[in-house]
């Protein structure tokens, strides 16, 4: 790695932790550049604002998380059960390697959704997400191994908004949550409810 893009990487990497921690508008270039031993003009060298800063994060988020995820799990052999199954599998695995930049969104969406710059990046970031899960249980429904019943739509979000509670749960009690039971609940749980009964 360049020591360009390992500083880019420092910066991204303490904005990140102080954003989840702090939130963004809680959080100053001061606090970011004293985090990483940067001066401001070192800083603004990679990001000319910390309005830019964040968007380079949803856009990380977007390409590490969200887009990898639907590569990994369409090039994952088998029926809509096991690609939802490789969707959660993908996602537990993201989280433990990537704790701050996957729980960032969830701590910080509300704050930023009434942003004008950033409201329209994190509606279309979400609208992917559930585009996809929505997809997927299409997919299972034709397949005869989801409810007929159920709004593919509507269950997307509930994923979505499922999978983003048991993200702030697990920053919140991680010391005293086995990871492994904690996401096997999750998914029986989620799982169950969209089966064919």
């Amino acid at each position: 790695m360049k020591r360009s893009e390992d500083t880019e990487k420092r910066i991204i990497d303490a904005a990140l932790e102080l954003f989840v921690r702090k939130g963004y508008h809680g959080t100053s270039i001061s606090e970011i550049t004293q985090k990483v031993g940067l001066s401001k003009g070192a800083l603004y060298a990679h990001f000319s604002s910390k309005g830019e800063l964040l968007l380079h994060i949803i856009r990380k988020f977007k390409t590490s998380f969200i887009d990898q995820m639907i590569q990994t799990v369409n090039e994952h052999k088998g029926d809509a059960l096991a690609k939802l199954h490789s969707t959660i599998t993908f996602s537990s695995k993201f989280a433990l390697e990537n704790q701050d930049l996957c729980v960032f969104l969830t701590f910080l969406t509300t704050e930023l959704k009434a942003d004008v710059d950033f409201e329209q990046p994190l509606k279309n970031l979400y609208r992917d997400y559930q585009k996809f899960i929505s997809q997927l249980i299409q997919h299972g429904i034709r397949q005869g191994l989801f409810n007929r019943d159920l709004d593919p739509d509507m269950a997307a979000l509930a994923f979505m908004a499922l999978h983003d509670g048991v993200l702030h749960q697990w920053v919140l009690n991680r010391n005293h949550i086995d990871g492994e039971r904690y996401v096997k609940t999750f998914r029986t749980i989620f799982m169950e409810g969209l089966k064919v009964r």
